[in-house]
């Protein structure tokens, strides 16, 4: 997968919570010159308004806005927590946050199907979850 380089991935012990989270997961986006600074707080204010839309998933968090909400160019970055980061007043739970900056509506679709028959299959899941390095859980994706 093209969209995304190893460079944008990355295993954290956790965060303090799930604002801090969406900002240490689009770190690197934003760090490799991706998005514009404020992507990560349009994610932020987006799910203050919207409720927990990117936890797409048992675990998985799908973080994102859309392209006018910061975006140069198109990348996904992948953070693993260790501990569940929880949102809302459901307490949702999150551990994998795929990170997704699409410049357009088209051009990361080939990556999202990619990503999504992933995260279908619920043992290699788990096994995501598992992951003790960035080398394996890049593999994962790649």
């Amino acid at each position: 997968m093209e969209i995304l380089s190893k460079d944008n991935v990355q295993i954290l012990e956790e965060a303090k919570d799930w604002k801090e989270a969406i900002r240490i997961c689009i770190k690197p986006l934003e760090r490799h010159g991706f998005v514009e600074e404020r992507y990560k707080e349009e994610i932020i204010s987006n799910i203050e308004s919207l409720g927990p839309y990117i936890v797409i998933g048992p675990y998985i968090a799908l973080p994102h806005a859309r392209p006018e909400q910061g975006v140069i160019k198109s990348q996904i970055s992948i953070t693993l927590f260790k501990k569940s980061i929880y949102f809302g007043k459901d307490e949702i739970p999150a551990k994998l946050f795929v990170s997704l900056a699409a410049k357009d509506n088209e051009s990361h679709l080939d990556a999202l199907a990619n990503i999504t028959e992933v995260l279908q299959n619920e043992e290699v899941v788990k096994e995501i979850l598992k992951s003790k390095d960035v080398d394996t859980l890049y593999q994962y994706f790649h």
